[in-house]
């Protein structure tokens, strides 16, 4: 089969941490969502990035960044009809930071703070009692 060199965004639908036969190396099978409509792609990826195995059990409705050999699968399914799908060697994987390690909001008690809670703060502002 062909293969083509490719980059992508896409939200990862589900992740298993798997091991190869021949070395006993480590790697993550994802499987990759693109495309946000009706019709999405789907892409099997292999991940041998440490990074990316040790929070596998974490990845599971995030997006990612990948590149790598992107190729055409073909197989017989157990009922006997010939499929095809897309799959992915990844070179590079990267998963966004943005909103990950976002530390709650808490009041003074270092409870977190409620929606309600941040509200009524909001609207305490404006019932401040100094003249401006």
């Amino acid at each position: 089969m062909n293969q083509i060199e490719a980059a992508f965004f896409g939200t990862i639908a589900r992740a298993e941490v798997k091991t190869s036969k021949t070395p006993g190396k480590s790697y993550v099978r994802l499987t990759v969502r693109i495309g946000d409509s009706d019709a999405p792609q789907w892409v099997s990826c292999m991940v041998f990035d440490p990074e990316v195995i040790a929070a596998a059990d974490t990845l599971k409705g995030r997006a990612a960044y990948f590149e790598g050999a992107l190729r055409l699968d073909k197989w017989t399914s157990q009922d006997g009809v010939e499929k095809q799908g897309l799959s992915c060697m990844a070179r590079v994987t990267r998963l966004p930071q943005i909103g990950q390690n976002k530390a709650a909001k808490r009041n003074g008690d270092d409870a977190p703070v409620s929606a309600n809670q941040q509200a009524q703060r909001a609207n305490d502002f404006h019932d401040d009692p100094l003249p401006f």
